[in-house]
């Protein structure tokens, strides 16, 4: 592959001074003549080599196109007048100074094509804009600097944040007699390569982050008489949390019946549709990013299979199902890997709750008796999932009354914390949700989410914040 070079004059407060045509008086459209010695116009000439290949915005092509065919015959009149000049333009029909190849659009891919050609070096010599496209895809492999001696104040500059991009180190510099300095930058493959992969690592997670939305619920079943509303805010592109609120139907996943919402989601019960079961789910993975997200993925697919498949009638299966989902997930990840994982089956007729807890902070249900909050934390059932290939898991079961408020959630959310590092902590969010206990499943659960802020006064999100609330009507 052939190199690709820039070489740029620009003044020392790095403005490019353009140039519109015979009418400037500059010797060839160059009007950094006046300050070159012979010794500097030697460097220039060595700078193209003994071949080239030219690469011209059209503006700057017409430029030269109206000094160098007609120049007196040196060996750089030779040079650029053999060259093949690949000119971006949208007028390729009154291109005359040739040889010549037009680029009309894909700028990018059809540098990459003429890189890849069999050739001389390509020079790009003007055409900032152009230039500005080049680097951001990485396509330069040295730019070349020629600082003139002068100040101009005003006009078009180099580049904006006024340096090269990363990936650029200074490889040499030298001061010609006539004070140019001509500074010769690099292309350093290894930062080079690493930038192209961070670039390309970030639109990776982009892509894993949109596909993780589309495993949580993108729509929430319509339960009578039950208010839900969940809600995962991960802390960084990519999660290890999972909720999931399955609508099963004499053993099988059913289609929700109103239409999408947003990842803050609820449903009032406004209308029945006969809910066999209510499927509640929450887990946090262990360790960040991307691995995390799949197994997260992993998890979500495990339950579901085993939602889908279960055949067994409701408080006879659920240590098993648990079980299988432990399994699976133990021999799709690493044995250091692991999640808490907390999954509960609500019999929509008699409001009675079947829950496994494998490991997970314990949900809260708050019931209100006489005037008293009365706490139940459902923190039985077994260990943590994915790291004991024959964990044993065993159901609990706790009837809900009307009123009841259930809490399901992973520690981001209970252990936020503000610059001092203190914790909001479990029994603040309990309290909170006493406190507002008349507001709906889905105002409730804004509201914890502004309380948790609050509290964290600006403070990075360290861990994801995951948050389930179901309330059961009066």
């Amino acid at each position: 592959m052939r190199k690709l070079k820039i070489i740029e004059h620009i003044s020392l407060d790095g403005v490019i001074q353009m140039t519109s045509g015979p009418e400037d008086d500059f010797p060839y459209g160059d009007w950094t003549a006046p300050y070159r010695s012979p010794a500097g116009l030697q460097i220039v000439n060595e700078m193209y080599g003994k071949t080239c290949d030219l690469l011209f915005g059209r503006r700057t092509y017409d430029l030269l196109a109206s000094f160098w065919p007609k120049a007196p015959k040196s060996p750089m009149a030779d040079r650029l007048n053999a060259a093949t000049k690949y000119v971006v333009t949208h007028r390729p029909e009154s291109l005359e100074w040739g040889p010549f190849e037009a680029i009309e659009s894909d700028i990018v891919d059809s540098v990459r094509r003429i890189k890849a050609k069999k050739g001389p070096d390509l020079i790009v010599a003007g055409s900032s804009t152009l230039i500005s496209v080049l680097l951001d895809h990485g396509l330069a492999d040295e730019v070349v600097l020629l600082v003139n001696p002068i100040a101009l104040g005003k006009g078009k500059r180099f580049f904006e944040g006024g340096s090269l991009p990363r990936g650029f180190a200074l490889g040499s510099s030298m001061a010609l007699p006539s004070g140019i300095l001509v500074n010769i930058y690099k292309l350093i493959p290894t930062l080079a390569e690493e930038a192209i992969s961070n670039a390309k690592l970030e639109r990776e997670f982009e892509i894993a982050r949109e596909v993780q939305e589309r495993l949580f619920p993108q729509t929430f079943p319509n339960v009578a008489g039950v208010e839900m509303a969940a809600h995962c805010r991960p802390a960084h592109a990519v999660g290890g949390d999972y909720y999931d609120l399955i609508d099963i139907r004499d053993g099988s996943l059913a289609e929700a019946e109103h239409a999408p919402g947003e990842n803050i989601s609820s449903s009032s019960g406004r209308t029945a549709h006969g809910c066999d079961r209510l499927g509640i789910a929450i887990g946090d993975i262990s360790g960040k990013g991307m691995s995390a997200a799949l197994l997260m993925a992993s998890l979500h697919a495990s339950l579901r299979g085993q939602v889908l498949s279960g055949a067994g009638g409701l408080g006879t299966d659920l240590g098993t199902k648990m079980a299988n989902v432990n399994r699976l997930l133990y021999d799709a990840s690493d044995s250091n890997r692991y999640a808490t994982f907390f999954y509960a089956e609500l019999d929509c007729a008699s409001r009675t709750l079947h829950y496994v807890n494998g490991g997970h902070n314990p949900p809260a249900v708050l019931r209100k008796e006489d005037g008293a909050w009365r706490v139940f934390r459902l923190g039985d059932g077994g260990p943590v999932i994915g790291l004991l290939a024959g964990a044993v898991y065993k159901e609990q079961i706790l009837h809900l009354h009307p009123g009841d408020i259930l809490l399901a959630f992973t520690d981001g959310i209970s252990e936020a914390m503000n610059a001092a590092e203190d914790e909001w902590g479990e029994d603040r969010m309990i309290a909170e949700a006493q406190a507002h206990a008349d507001l709906n499943a889905a105002e409730l659960l804004q509201r914890l989410f502004r309380a948790a802020d609050a509290f964290a006064a600006g403070a990075p999100q360290h861990d994801d914040m995951t948050l389930v609330v179901l309330r059961i009507s009066v």
